[in-house]
């Protein structure tokens, strides 16, 4: 721990830059899909607007993340703007900043224990504690195509507590959006309210159920979460802001998330870490450990090892 105090967070500048540039993706991306609605109906004007849609929800993924990292002061080195930002980027999701990192810090405190951990308190009744087999993993999966996940991890928090401004700032945002629901109807509802109620919420479920789905409720800090080691194109997409190193981050929250994937490949030169299917094998030949039953004991066992 030691070791990784003080690593370095964003500069104001670049900061402030990062949100903007995850704006201006999704305001982009927006544009774009309404000048695909104006072109002739194909296959491959559906299969662009279906792609363009959940790209959208990936980047309100990522300004999701960086409202997690802002929760641990971890995103910019000027420390009022981490409030700032965190509460900036949560009135764009429609939430609430002091509720989320409330909520987050107790999860790092209590880390499965649904009496405590108000994060999986909320979704305990997915049991994300039991092991893993591939009927679980793909209901799991199937999950979001029935909507079971909708309740806990989609809506609007109209709460004030992140102060007026960012009260007023969240009124007029979802203000905006009726309006142009009338204005453009199907470019506000493929591209803003699909990506912001749909897609950016299952994502996170999915995100959690990856993070911790068989896992939960492990006594020890390096079996109770993974790391998802995929390709880079994957884990731009799917996992901005190194998103799936989560393993990592719940050993070392101090560290800021740009230098998640250095803090990685040095822990890899300790045994302990490195022979963890948890933590430092690619997500593919992971798939037998992650598959069996007895995962939870066979990987402590491999640590005690």
């Amino acid at each position: 721990m030691r070791r990784f105090v003080g690593l370095s967070r964003y500069s104001r500048l670049k900061a402030w830059g990062v949100v903007g540039w995850y704006v201006a993706l999704i305001v982009a991306g927006i544009a774009l899909g309404h000048h695909l609605l104006s072109l002739p109906t194909s296959w491959l004007t559906v299969l662009a607007m279906v792609s363009l849609a959940f790209f959208i929800g990936t980047r309100l993924r990522g300004l999701n993340n960086i409202v997690h990292e802002c929760s641990h002061s971890t995103f910019s080195a000027h420390k009022a703007d981490n409030v700032v930002l965190g509460k900036l980027c949560s009135a764009i999701l429609t939430g609430c900043f002091r509720q989320y990192k409330d909520d987050h810090l107790s999860h790092h405190a209590h880390l499965g224990d649904y009496e405590h951990d108000h994060e999986f308190a909320a979704i305990e009744k997915f049991r994300l504690h039991e092991p893993l087999t591939p009927m679980k993993t793909l209901k799991l999966a199937l999950a979001p195509l029935l909507g079971q996940h909708l309740r806990m991890y989609s809506g609007i928090n109209m709460s004030g507590d992140d102060g007026k401004f960012f009260f007023a700032l969240k009124i007029g945002l979802l203000l905006a959006i009726m309006a142009f629901s009338i204005v453009a109807p199907l470019t506000s509802l493929f591209f803003v309210v699909i990506p912001l109620f749909y897609v950016f919420p299952t994502l996170n479920f999915w995100t959690d159920c990856l993070d911790h789905a068989g896992l939960v409720g492990s006594d020890d800090e390096l079996t109770a979460s993974r790391n998802i080691l995929a390709p880079t194109p994957i884990r731009l997409l799917f996992f901005p802001r190194y998103d799936c190193y989560h393993l990592v981050h719940h050993l070392f929250p101090q560290v800021p998330a740009s230098h998640l994937k250095s803090v990685h490949d040095e822990l890899c030169e300790e045994p302990a870490y490195r022979n963890q299917p948890t933590a430092a094998r690619p997500a593919h030949f992971a798939l037998p450990e992650l598959f069996s039953g007895g995962n939870r004991n066979r990987v402590g066992m491999q640590a005690e090892n």
